[in-house]
């Protein structure tokens, strides 16, 4: 398994309603910077954690969890996403 790979892929809407699955730090910066309006501190987040995530210097949990926030509340997060398993509170959902 790739150190950048997602433990669940993120869904998102795509503009042409397509859902679209993203499986790592690499595609979500591909979302990242096609978005048309990059800024914001989720956007600005979410695109260091992933750019950290490629080289090494952050966890693909940390980059999917900034990703899925942006996605969030930027209203293209799938809304039948999935979330991971956070073992520390045994909870299945956590942002």
């Amino acid at each position: 398994m790739d150190a950048t790979q997602f433990a669940v892929p993120v869904r998102i809407n795509t503009k042409d309603g397509v859902i679209r699955e993203i499986y790592s730090a690499e595609d979500a910066l591909e979302v990242l910077f096609d978005w048309p309006r990059r800024q914001g501190p989720l956007y600005e987040k979410a695109l260091e954690t992933c750019l950290i995530a490629t080289v090494g210097g952050e966890t693909a949990e940390r980059a999917q969890n900034a990703f899925r926030l942006f996605s969030r509340a930027s209203g293209i997060l799938a809304k039948d996403m999935m979330y991971p398993k956070d073992r520390r509170r045994n909870h299945t959902r956590h942002l």
